[in-house]
């Protein structure tokens, strides 16, 4: 079925931030004297701020350290957002250049705040390639529900159906899924789970072959 409309995810997707995002808040963590555990640090991938401290809470070794903790996990990663380097993940560039070629109609749905997309769309400079931005400070329901996504092709004014999301996390391509959009995997962190990847369009390796796919999808 042709698609009409990109929607793609932000952290850990476009720009690698998740890497980032994980280590701040185990330095936060580490200046409280405790510790967050890798598998812990799996399951925030692709959730809002909030999210992610309402599921840090539910551990009890750590929730005697919550609002501190959050705290300190914001001023970590917000100073290496402001004044660090923040990557790019391979492709993406590529991506978007062929995207804006074919004038294929492309939106940012991210789980992060407002201010903070945009801060990180900027320095990344990748801004300039999406006509919309919806971030979780629009909707209602963040991912995993699917509002993200169904305002971003709202404001395309593309129906969901002709629309693909490209996703890195499970979060995400649930979010996706249940807007009734067809989803590409692209993990960074965390490999979907195989009831996941068996409702994706399909799970790619990095972004060259999410292109690739594209690219086929568009001449067939």
């Amino acid at each position: 079925m042709p698609y009409d409309a990109i929607l793609l995810d932000m952290d850990g997707l476009m720009i690698d931030t998740e890497q980032l995002c994980a280590q701040a808040w185990r330095d936060a963590a580490s200046e409280l004297g405790t510790r967050i555990g890798e598998d812990t640090l799996h399951q925030l991938v692709g959730l809002s701020h909030q999210h992610c401290l309402r599921y840090l809470q539910q551990h009890p070794e750590l929730s005697a350290h919550m609002p501190a903790l959050a705290l300190l996990n914001r001023q970590y990663y917000h100073q290496q957002l402001q004044h660090g380097d923040i990557p790019l993940k391979p492709g993406i560039t590529a991506l978007l250049d062929w995207l804006r070629q074919q004038a294929i109609p492309c939106a940012v749905g991210t789980a992060t705040e407002g201010p903070l997309a945009q801060l990180k769309l900027q320095r990344s400079q990748l801004a300039p390639y999406f006509q919309h931005v919806v971030s979780a400070s629009d909707v209602a329901n963040s991912k995993p529900a699917p509002d993200i996504y169904l305002a971003a092709a709202a404001r395309l004014q593309v129906a969901p159906a002709r629309c693909i999301v490209l996703e890195d996390s499970v979060h995400g391509a649930s979010a996706a899924l249940a807007a009734n959009m067809r989803v590409i995997i692209v993990p960074d962190i965390v490999q979907p789970p195989a009831s996941m990847a068996k409702q994706a369009l399909a799970v790619c390796k990095d972004l060259f072959a999410a292109r690739a796919l594209l690219q086929q999808m568009k001449e067939s």
